[in-house]
């Protein structure tokens, strides 16, 4: 469910499609934040899912957006980036970044023209392995799920990680 506290100045937004291999990672992420109790005030949690353009009035309540994400970086599987919008809006004409190419790149570009987009957008990309109906999590994106729930925490701690 994509909801928002309107009180909260980040949210750490997972998306991606767990019935696809590794395009599972950023549901995976948000899904093991939310069972956190340490997380500090003013953080909220969402699995995006693929919602694409249903993600604008998602993220413009927040000042600070993280998104985490299965991303072709052109890394071996399970590397893991770090960008910033600045990053995303030079590629995004070059190349799609996301593994949801109608939906992720053309929602962010479309929230910056209508006034939208957070103060800070940062994004965490996956190198995927495996990206497949039914395929299960590789092995490579597995091992990089411990290090990329650690970034998206540094983020909050004012560490920027990656």
């Amino acid at each position: 469910m994509l909801t928002s506290t309107p009180t909260a100045r980040t949210l750490i937004l997972g998306v991606g499609s767990p019935l696809m291999g590794d395009d599972a990672v950023g549901v995976l992420v948000a899904e093991a934040l939310q069972a956190r109790s340490d997380l500090p005030p003013g953080v909220d949690v969402i699995d995006g899912g693929t919602e694409g353009f249903g993600l604008i009035p998602v993220i413009e309540a927040y000042s600070r957006v993280i998104i985490v994400d299965a991303a072709q970086v052109g890394l071996p599987p399970g590397s893991i980036r770090r960008f910033t919008w600045g990053d995303i809006r030079v590629t995004a004409n070059e190349h799609s970044l996301s593994l949801h190419q109608g939906g992720l790149n053309d929602a962010l570009a479309l929230a910056e023209v209508l006034g939208c987009l957070p103060a800070e957008l940062i994004f965490y990309g996956v190198q995927p392995e495996q990206v497949a109906w039914d395929a299960p999590l590789s092995e490579a994106v597995s091992r990089a799920l411990p290090a990329l729930i650690e970034g998206v925490l540094g983020e909050l701690n004012g560490i920027a990680a990656g």
